[in-house]
């Protein structure tokens, strides 16, 4: 099967190396003494694209059998199905990336042949409400895998009237490497009485278990100059004008560059499983919430841009600050042209969403997470918002 894309190539802007890491790299405050495997049934798969191909797979998605997607996605969400050859329908959300259940039985009554699964996600690792649609999915024999690939699984009990996060789905699947300093894993949750696959997956060779060694090694901080915040807002007014990339609509794609074949139903690396369990969870969830709640402090009041979900639940480790920029030009292309990391989803399926059509590249990725040190996040926030105050007029007056 294959879908539309929109894309958008910055091969032509010249940006720079991030100068703060987008996610964790591996220092020894990190590591301490291991954690008793979780009791629940899984398996470890190379990335959570692969074990969400293989809970696809148990669900029955392939040809026939459509899977349900929410319309503001990863690509790689999709490559499982896609390389199962299944029709993928793209379902709205709600502003805040609720599902929008009323667009989701539209989008379902769409397909060609009945659904086999619905995906849902919950967007940077803050539970998303999907209980109705878990209801629903229960009444039209539907299975529901529940996308966790940006929560920190483990460290989420639930609260009063909440199940804790990946235990709504007959399957859940997470991404370890998010959170913990590893080369890569993807983490296939099975609960009930959904089962597993038959065939573990499959070990990784020795070659691949010496290219993550290296990969680990290379994720080591080494001792670095931190950026100076106060050099931020001249920087920013010196730039010139600059490539603003090629935005461009891909007719008829079908998996991501970032999906590999080879790599499906293969195990994750033992360097990886080895890192995850040492690595110490209170301190990680501790220093994530606390920088994204500087992130939201540091960020209020600002005109044209405003984080897309500022209240943090009890317990959860977020993924990364949510920011939405109303005229997203105006800061993408100056802030990473200094280095400053961002991550969007611009790479996305067509489809009938408003949410997600802005989104794609009006919602900024931005890290939280627990190695970033005080000058790091200075220099990041003093960007953003000298970003922000520079904007061209027309970005304030139409921002609300």
């Amino acid at each position: 099967m294959s879908l539309d894309y929109d894309r958008f190539d910055p091969s032509g802007c010249g940006f720079p190396r991030p100068r703060v890491p987008v996610l964790a790299p591996l220092t020894p405050a990190q590591l301490a003494a291991p954690r008793p495997e979780p009791g629940t049934a899984r398996r470890h798969y190379a990335r959570g694209r692969y074990a969400l191909q293989a809970a696809y797979t148990l669900a029955g998605v392939g040809p026939g059998a459509p899977l349900l997607a929410p319309a503001y996605h990863c690509r790689t969400m999709l490559d499982g199905a896609l390389a199962l050859g299944a029709e993928v329908a793209l379902y709205p959300l709600t502003p805040e990336l609720h599902p929008d259940l009323d667009g989701l039985r539209r989008a379902a009554a769409r397909c060609r042949t009945r659904p086999a699964a619905v995906l849902a996600t919950h967007y940077f690792g803050l539970p998303r409400d999907i209980a109705a649609l878990a209801a629903w999915c229960r009444d039209e024999g539907i299975a529901l895998v529940e996308d966790c690939s940006h929560a920190l699984i483990e460290a989420d009990p639930g609260a009063p009237g909440r199940a804790p996060l990946g235990r709504t789905g007959r399957w859940a699947v997470s991404s370890p490497y998010k959170f913990f300093p590893c080369p890569d894993g993807g983490w296939l949750w099975a609960h009930g009485d959904a089962p597993l696959p038959e065939t573990a997956p499959r070990p990784a060779t020795l070659g691949d278990e010496l290219r993550g060694l290296r990969l680990a090694a290379g994720q080591w901080r080494h001792p670095a100059t931190a950026p100076d915040a106060s050099g931020v807002e001249a920087a920013l007014a010196a730039l010139g004008p600059g490539d603003a990339g090629r935005d461009w609509l891909e007719r008829g794609g079908t998996t991501s560059a970032d999906y590999r074949g080879q790599d499906s139903g293969r195990a994750g690396l033992r360097v990886s499983r080895w890192i995850e369990r040492r690595t110490a969870l209170a301190p990680l969830v501790e220093r994530r919430r606390a920088r994204y709640a500087q992130w939201v402090a540091e960020l209020s009041g600002l005109a044209g841009i405003r984080p897309l979900l500022p209240a943090l639940p009890a317990h959860v480790a977020p993924y990364m600050l949510p920011l939405l920029v109303d005229d997203p030009a105006a800061l993408f292309y100056p802030l990473k042209r200094i280095g400053m990391p961002i991550w969007r989803w611009d790479d996305m399926a067509v489809s009938d969403c408003a949410v997600a059509r802005r989104y794609r590249q009006g919602l900024f990725h931005l890290p939280c997470h627990q190695a970033l040190d005080d000058a790091e996040m200075a220099w990041m926030t003093t960007a953003v918002r000298a970003a922000a105050r520079q904007a061209p007029p027309r970005t304030r007056e139409t921002s609300g």
